[in-house]
């Protein structure tokens, strides 16, 4: 049935999506935890922690996946010939989101040899049409492959998707610099980010989520856990496979003989990290980066880093494949005004918290995106512009609020509002934006490693969130109606009312944000004949 869909889709306007995005958008973007089947693992624990789908460390067992069609998942292909179906895995096919192939020594694969990178690129060329419906990949970690092998194995192999780890939590803190900034992972993200984009595929990436005395790894704290999260969906990532879920050397459970037995509280923060990256996905799915500026050194523009300090006060690195502004080398990376959308015209950064970091300010990242296809922005708009802020402050102790920074981001005065992506309700609000001085101006408080998504508010639709249409009902007691106003959290509405059938004259009643839903208001003053005729009317 997908397979037909994607043919569909091609055939109706959509040809810039590839296969292993249009699974996503169907599927929806992906937070996966691999697991071992040979320690305990248990459905319910593993989908309170909000997972997609699960990913299975070489060998699956489909029963521990509920009854038939089961919950989704994706697996490790231990070698070419280790395809699906193996056991009952007949019987759970149609759940079946990836498969990663893998090999002997392992996952990841050094496709710098020749050899090597010529067995996967047959691998991918003698099963890609048995399994339309599933997104077909490998593995290599950050620094491993060199540009020209990736991409030689990518046009060759045309693969689904592509995909690295690099774990930048260490013991003894070479994964990070000054003021734990992940720089060298930041450096292999965007590296993947620009093979992935130039291919018209998605990207995905391992989140660290283990602890190893002989990889010198460390578990990662709750601001951290959050911005590898946050930062690759920042850098378009769009499946996040946690590595690990349910291993002896997990960071979710006070286990060390492995199982998910005994989940402690960085489970619980993943929990909400899943959930927000689930909702900020509904449209993240739908978007890929704006086209950067080409340059002779190819440095990256469609993103930003505004960047902070160590508790020392130097000045945080640079990673690679970013350049730092001319006009101002220690404030941020390359960034002119009208560039990448016609409004941004400063920022301000302050640790809020000031509990971190020495009080000194850490990383903020900026990136612009726009529609996957360019059909989203619906029949009467286009070149929507959309904006990810990220908090990049971390600390390898304390918690994400410990990190928080206040991030004021300044525009042009040539809108009112913007529309932004709750990701804990999944809806869209409307924030009518003040002036100060001549600036729109918007205040972000995020805890650390966390990001907000928004565009705006211009009457094109958000992508991947339908709008809120506002119900209401009328109910009379004793005379006096009571209005029940059934909408979006945090959504603001004019409830207007008119004694006779509606027209253009109408009596604004009040004027209110729903601080919940339904939200239920009993008007004191009814019209005198004891009818009412009320609106609803959506405001920013």
């Amino acid at each position: 049935m997908l397979s037909l869909l994607l043919f569909l889709l091609s055939r109706s306007g959509h040809a810039q999506v590839s296969k292993g995005n249009f699974i996503l958008l169907t599927r929806g973007l992906q937070v996966q935890g691999m697991c071992a089947n040979y320690d305990p693992f248990h459905l319910d624990t593993y989908s309170n922690a909000n997972y997609t789908s699960i990913h299975w460390l070489w060998n699956s067992t489909p029963s521990a996946m509920g009854d038939p069609p089961g919950f989704p998942w994706s697996r490790w292909v231990a070698a070419e010939t280790n395809l699906p179906p193996q056991g009952d895995e007949n019987l759970y096919l149609s759940q079946l989101v990836s498969l990663q192939l893998s090999h002997e020594a392992g996952d990841e694969w050094e496709l710098n040899d020749p050899v090597v990178r010529d067995r996967a690129v047959n691998w991918f060329n003698a099963i890609r049409n048995d399994w339309p419906d599933t997104i077909l990949y490998l593995n290599s970690y950050g620094g491993q492959v060199g540009d020209a092998q990736l991409g030689d194995f990518i046009t060759r192999a045309r693969p689904d998707m592509i995909c690295f780890d690099t774990y930048p939590w260490k013991t003894d803190g070479s994964g990070t610099s000054p003021g734990d900034t992940p720089i060298h992972w930041y450096g292999d993200i965007r590296r993947y980010r620009e093979h992935a984009r130039a291919n018209n595929i998605p990207l995905a990436t391992y989140p660290q989520t283990y602890h190893s005395v002989t990889d010198a790894t460390r578990d990662p704290s709750p601001s951290e856990l959050r911005l590898t999260h946050f930062a690759a969906l920042a850098f378009n990532a769009k499946v996040l496979i946690d590595f690990t879920y349910n291993t002896g050397a997990s960071s979710f459970f006070d286990n060390a003989a492995g199982g998910d037995n005994s989940p402690n509280a960085l489970y619980d923060e993943k929990a909400d990290c899943s959930i927000r990256a689930r909702n900020l996905g509904k449209a993240l799915v739908r978007l890929k980066p704006i086209d950067d500026v080409v340059f002779p050194d190819l440095h990256t523009t469609s993103m930003m880093f505004l960047r902070g300090r160590a508790p020392g006060g130097a000045i945080n690195p640079i990673p690679i494949g970013f350049l730092a502004d001319p006009e101002a080398p220690n404030g941020y990376t390359d960034w002119v005004s009208d560039r990448n959308d016609p409004w941004l015209r400063g920022w301000v950064v302050t640790n809020k918290a000031g509990i971190k970091n020495g009080g000194t300010n850490g990383d903020v990242v900026i990136s612009w995106f726009k529609p996957l296809d360019e059909t989203f922005d619906g029949p009467t708009y286009s070149n929507q512009i959309y904006f990810m802020v990220l908090n990049g402050l971390t600390a390898p102790d304390g918690t994400a609020a410990d990190c928080l920074q206040e991030i004021k981001l300044n525009f042009a005065n040539s809108f009112s509002a913007l529309e932004m992506l709750d990701p804990l309700t999944g809806l869209v609000t409307t924030n009518t934006l003040p002036i100060v001085s001549t600036r729109r101006q918007l205040v972000l408080n995020l805890n650390g490693g966390d990001a907000a998504l928004f565009k705006i508010s211009n009457g094109a639709p958000f992508v991947g969130v339908p709008p809120i249409t506002p119900r209401l009902s009328l109910a009379m007691q004793g005379g006096s109606p009571t209005l029940t106003l059934q909408g979006a959290i945090g959504s603001r509405y004019q409830l207007e009312r008119a004694d006779s059938v509606p027209n253009s004259n109408w009596t604004v009643l009040t004027n209110l944000v729903l601080p919940t839903s339904p939200y239920v208001l009993t008007d004191s003053s009814p019209p005198s004949n004891g009818r009412g005729f009320y609106r609803a009317v959506a405001i920013p």
